[in-house]
């Protein structure tokens, strides 16, 4: 048995981030008879590989959304981040292949076009989802060919550069990832298994294999993966057939911790709840954010529709209708900022 790693550490995270010195799209449905109209502001951020808009969606209360959105420097993003204590947000850009900061984010009218501030030093290629510890970014990278290598690039931040500290080359093609202190947890594409780093920050450049990997029951091609320390629930997107734009499935580890805590090296998790099916709307999700407080869980559904933001009760499983849908051309990432 291993020791599991997931502390406090990732509610510092999520507190602690890196320092940095109403538009027409969505609004399409809304089937949630129990939104919030008071409590903390609920906003979703997304990005997009196609439109190249991020855009802020205000879920407060969901029987009255409303959307800010921006133009990115990016037109093919995959990853984001949003800092509220600095108001920033970071995006990993394929098409820039470069990690951009947005300062100063809610200055900007909704439509503006947003110009980075702050550009990594040094480029990655083809990057797939971000994630922030500290002053650390880590960035996911698929290989772009078959004499490439599945990376990770980890950079330093500050006030006013992001630095690369760190290039990892591993044997797996790696998809959303998410950090809890030292730990890095990894969904594996075109597998049902996600892959565990032990003391990831410690490690010297260079090849990087995994201290385990960890099947899960039911799952076939992972891209999304979160995890909820409050309810120790872990969350995965599994686009199942990435051809198919109707086999999506979310699968929720209840008790996470707990299970993983006694599960063997190289283990299988079967303890596992869905959602799938055609009233859900799932096809190959690929981001997924949880709010604990309303117990809501958002995907960002890229083949639906051309693309859509999905937010589901996750009191029920099976094959459930969302609670709120919306238009999002291209949706490639989502953030979620409770406050």
């Amino acid at each position: 048995m291993k020791k599991f790693t997931l502390t406090a550490a990732i509610l510092f995270t999520a507190a602690t981030f890196v320092s940095c010195s109403t538009d027409s799209e969505g609004m399409d449905g809304i089937d949630d008879t129990s939104a919030l109209v008071s409590g903390p502001k609920v906003t979703l951020f997304t990005g997009s590989n196609t439109s190249g808009k991020i855009n802020m969606f205000d879920m407060t209360d969901r029987k009255n959304i409303t959307n800010k959105s921006f133009k990115s420097a990016s037109t093919d993003g995959n990853g984001i981040h949003y800092d509220p204590i600095n108001d920033c947000l970071f995006e990993a850009s394929r098409s820039e292949r470069n990690v951009l900061v947005f300062e100063n984010l809610n200055n900007n009218e909704s439509g503006a076009a947003l110009a980075p501030s702050i550009m990594s030093d040094v480029q990655v290629e083809n990057p797939r989802d971000i994630a922030i510890s500290g002053d650390r970014i880590v960035v996911s990278s698929d290989a772009t060919g078959p004499r490439d290598s599945n990376k990770f690039y980890v950079y330093e931040s500050t006030s006013n550069s992001v630095r690369l500290v760190n290039v990892y080359e591993t044997g797996n093609q790696h998809w959303g990832i998410f950090l809890a202190g030292n730990t890095l947890y990894a969904a594996i594409d075109n597998s049902g298994r996600i892959a565990v780093y032990n003391d990831f920050f410690s490690k010297p450049s260079g090849e990087l294999t995994a201290d385990d990997q960890i099947t899960i029951e039911g799952a076939q091609s992972l891209r999304g993966i979160t995890y909820d320390e409050v309810e120790d629930q872990l969350f995965l997107a599994d686009v199942r057939n990435p051809l198919d734009d109707s086999d999506g499935a979310i699968h929720t580890i209840k008790n996470f911790s707990v299970i993983y805590s006694g599960l063997e090296a190289y283990g299988t998790i079967s303890e596992v709840n869905t959602v799938s099916g055609a009233e859900s709307m799932l096809g190959n999700p690929v981001d997924l954010e949880y709010d604990n407080i309303g117990k809501v869980l958002y995907t960002a559904e890229r083949a639906t529709n051309g693309g859509m933001a999905l937010a589901f009760d996750m009191n029920t499983t099976g094959n459930m209708k969302p609670m709120m849908q919306q238009s999002v051309s291209g949706i490639s990432s989502i953030y979620l900022n409770v406050e």
